[in-house]
């Protein structure tokens, strides 16, 4: 009954944490968690990990970056960029890594 219990609460828990956006990440952030933002850890923001904002990386805000807010960026939220949700938008095509 234990091992049962164990297994339906790991497929429950399970997805959820592949669900959540690793840098903005809610719940748990300790060791093995899925917001653990130590060295190899899945919300790391230092150099190689997931979130790291520098020149290169994965969440980079700055000119031609992956999470650049300028105009013309993916992260742009002015009138038809793809983060407007203003009159005539919806900021559906807004990619996860700019919130």
């Amino acid at each position: 009954m234990k091992r049962l219990f164990a297994i339906l609460l790991f497929c429950v828990l399970v997805p959820c944490a592949y669900a959540t956006d690793v840098c903005n990440c809610k719940g748990y952030a300790g060791i093995g968690g899925p917001c653990y933002a130590g060295f190899g850890g899945p919300a790391y923001a230092g150099f190689g990990g997931p979130c790291y904002a520098g020149f290169g990386g994965p969440a980079y805000a700055g000119f031609g970056g992956p999470a650049y807010a300028g105009f013309g960026g993916p992260c742009y939220a002015g009138f038809g960029g793809p983060c407007y949700a203003g009159i005539g938008g919806t900021g559906e095509s807004c990619p996860a890594v700019c919130k």
